[in-house]
């Protein structure tokens, strides 16, 4: 009779452990495709912005609602930092393999390191973008941001996915790539 508890408890516990798993494609999906959501850092998000606030598309939200944005710094820290802490809590939520750690580690290192950009350099951008500075300034500001963060950006963003393609080769999860 202890034996069967023993062996049935095995089986449980077993089953237990396994639905407390992430599937390949789970992580795959949460520590690379997000960065999708990335591919427009820098100067192009600044543009995709300006083009959304003169369409009224620059947005905010809040536990309830997304609304419009009162400012592009609004926009900032009531849509992009909440959106990337989001896919940071998704990440971390993740549990961490032998195998997945390193694409874990680098994925969260990458979302960190632009959440930090959002903070600082996106929030001076913005405030100038705001107070209607010569254009020439906001152009410098977002060149010197540019400069100064995309190798670093670059290098996270290659280490993702230097961690991803083979992960996905090796679990059958199709990766289309343009």
């Amino acid at each position: 009779m202890t034996s069967k508890i023993k062996f049935l408890s095995l089986i449980l516990l077993s089953i237990f452990m396994q639905s407390c798993q992430n599937t390949p494609e789970e992580y795959f999906d949460t520590t690379a495709l997000n960065t999708n959501t990335l591919t427009q850092f820098g100067g192009k998000d600044f543009r995709t912005m300006e083009q959304n606030k003169k369409g009224n598309q620059l947005l905010a939200f809040d536990d309830k609602s997304t609304f419009p944005a009162k400012s592009y710094e609004d926009h900032i820290l009531r849509f992009k930092i909440p959106y990337i802490d989001q896919i940071i809590e998704k990440i971390k939520d993740l549990k961490p393999t032998e195998e997945t750690t390193p694409l874990i580690n680098a994925s969260l290192d990458l979302f960190e390191f632009v959440k930090g950009k959002y903070k600082t350099d996106y929030i001076k951008i913005a405030k100038l973008m705001e107070s209607n500075a010569p254009q020439e300034e906001i152009d410098k500001a977002i060149a010197e941001m540019e400069k100064t963060s995309f190798p670093e950006f670059d290098a996270k963003y290659k280490k993702v996915w230097d961690l991803a393609m083979p992960y996905a080769k090796e679990h059958g999860i199709q990766v289309s790539t343009y």
